[in-house]
């Protein structure tokens, strides 16, 4: 499958999904992991919020390092791997628009002080195991 229609693919499976695992790295190098709200920007970068008072903020701070597991009904799933950077305040207006036009119901969270983070990819793997053989289709940037 060509790189557009494969990401096109996964673009589409992300969008209708609003739930993530989300894994960090400790300082210490413990595996920390949870379950977030997310959107999904047509660059497929994943953009969710977080408090300054969590583990995954904690961690994001000193390695940025992330990976995410999406969609875990129905035996389709998406694992990506990336590198999560705070959206620049420059930015933010157009982040925030974004990820609350997909999750209304987050605006208390940005109202609260949420801190707003966009995931860029390294590495998507698309698994349906509906399929015989399953379908695995993986694609780095």
């Amino acid at each position: 499958m060509g790189d557009l229609l494969t990401q096109r693919l996964i673009l589409e499976f992300l969008r209708k999904h609003t739930l993530a695992v989300i894994a960090t790295c400790h300082r210490n190098g413990t595996p920390e992991a949870a379950t977030i709200d997310f959107s999904v920007r047509d660059n497929l970068e994943i953009v969710f919020s977080t408090f300054n008072d969590t583990r995954k903020f904690d961690n994001l701070a000193e390695r940025p390092g992330v990976a995410f597991v999406v969609g875990w009904n129905d035996n389709i799933t998406v694992q990506y791997e990336g590198e999560a950077t705070r959206v620049p305040a420059a930015d933010i207006e157009q982040y925030q628009e974004a990820y609350l036009n997909s999750l209304p119901a987050d605006r208390e969270f940005i109202e609260k002080g949420a801190v707003m983070f966009k995931a860029t990819p390294r590495w998507i793997r698309y698994s349906d195991f509906n399929k015989e053989p399953p379908e695995l289709i993986e694609i780095q940037f």
